[in-house]
């Protein structure tokens, strides 16, 4: 922020800062102007003409009186939209030059204010689109990502944003497969439903071979399970059995007992002791341990599933801290929905007016027409319609119309 402080008194002093007597001339100014002054040799460290020393408070206040500020807390206020468009603006006017202006610019920008994360997805985005995949290589090795501290809600926001966009970039740099910032930012995050067979599927068989970050590893190969699972092959869970996975994020937890779930190879006794033991010794919402195996249980038709994930988690207090979370409510509240259509019990929900996010859209667009076209009796031709031309996008042998028409059978 007092990068873009200095920037705004260049600025409004109408001339640049390269010497010393630029400095004399710029003090005279300040104190013509705000009554205040601040030393021209003080200035001379701001501006990097002399060792730098961090500059005072008083310093800083008259700074920003003189470019029309009230003091530097009023200009920190005010400032960061304003910083945000100088950066988009010099980023814009860099990113067809060479790469290594675009990283110097990245390191060197002080990205703490709170528009940085879209900031950099608008960067991202912008080099997916112009095809600079090096560059955009180059990008997740900066600072930024290194040496940022971010929340699960930024990184998922980072992810769905800029991971949609490689539905039409498809040919990636295998380079960037091998990037651990961008399979902890894109791959990870933005698990493409949509193109299991295709693109993303084609990343996860080279992430399982190649990576070795262990949880990295474990997800590819249970993605490649879900595949065989929606293809109508053989889903084994040999090769998970044997992993600690004490340290794993909830979710990806939850990823693997679903494999193990798809595969037959377990009983509810022996889910119910797992996922006892969570209400205990749990770190996070439970909410996390049960994403993966709320849509597995609707996709599979698994309603002894979906019965036991509905007992355990009605008497918990659902304490939905981040916006992600809102998203698994919905998720928990859809599978509620098919469970109660099942026992005949009186539907009284309207999650199917949600607009659901995230990557696997178009598969809980398919799963709302199956409920439709079962309690909608008098446009079951119509949702007979959707559900064929939802079911040939996505491309999976899973989805039939007889899956559609004996779904609850």
């Amino acid at each position: 922020m007092i990068d873009y402080l200095k920037e705004l008194t260049v600025k409004n002093a109408g001339f640049d800062i390269v010497d010393r007597g630029d400095c004399q001339l710029l003090s005279e100014l300040i104190i013509e102007r705000t009554d205040e002054s601040v030393n021209y040799n003080t200035l001379r460290r701001l501006f990097g003409l002399a060792s730098y020393v961090k500059p005072s408070k008083r310093t800083l206040d008259t700074l920003a009186r003189f470019n029309g500020y009230n003091n530097y807390i009023h200009y920190l206020k005010i400032n960061p939209y304003e910083a945000y468009w100088s950066d988009k603006e010099k980023l814009y006017n860099i990113i067809n030059e060479d790469s290594e202006e675009i990283i110097e610019f990245i390191n060197k920008s002080d990205f703490k204010y709170e528009h940085a994360l879209d900031f950099m997805i608008s960067l991202c985005r912008e080099l997916i689109y112009l095809n600079k995949i090096d560059e955009l290589d180059q990008v997740f090795r900066t600072k930024f990502f290194n040496n940022r501290d971010f929340s699960y809600s930024e990184i998922i926001h980072f992810g769905n944003s800029v991971g949609i966009l490689f539905r039409t970039k498809q040919d990636l740099n295998k380079k960037l497969l091998s990037n651990a910032n961008f399979l902890k930012f894109v791959y990870c995050i933005h698990v493409d439903y949509s193109y299991l067979n295709g693109y993303y599927g084609t990343w996860s068989a080279y992430v399982s071979e190649n990576t070795t970050d262990i949880q990295i590893k474990s997800f590819s190969k249970a993605i490649l399970q879900l595949i065989n699972f929606l293809n109508g092959k053989t889903v084994s869970y040999s090769g998970f059995e044997l992993l600690d996975t004490k340290e794993f994020h909830p979710i990806l937890k939850g990823r693997l007992l679903s494999v193990k779930i798809l595969s037959g190879d377990y009983n509810l006794t022996e889910v119910y002791r797992y996922f006892d033991s969570l209400r205990i010794n749990r770190k996070s919402n439970l909410f996390d341990y049960f994403y993966e195996l709320m849509i597995i249980a609707i996709i599979s038709r698994n309603f002894s599933l979906m019965e036991f994930i509905k007992n355990f988690l009605s008497n918990e207090k659902f304490n939905i801290k981040y916006y992600y979370q809102e998203h698994h409510l919905e998720l928990y509240e859809l599978m509620c929905l098919f469970y109660s259509y099942f026992r005949q019990d009186e539907l009284k929900n309207n999650i199917l007016d949600s607009e659901f996010k995230y990557s696997y859209k178009e598969v809980i667009q398919l799963l709302k027409v199956v409920i439709n076209f079962h309690t909608d009796k008098i446009n079951g031709e119509k949702y007979l319609k959707k559900f064929e031309e939802i079911s040939k996008k996505l491309g999976y042998p899973l989805f039939t119309k007889d899956y559609l028409i004996n779904y609850f059978t």
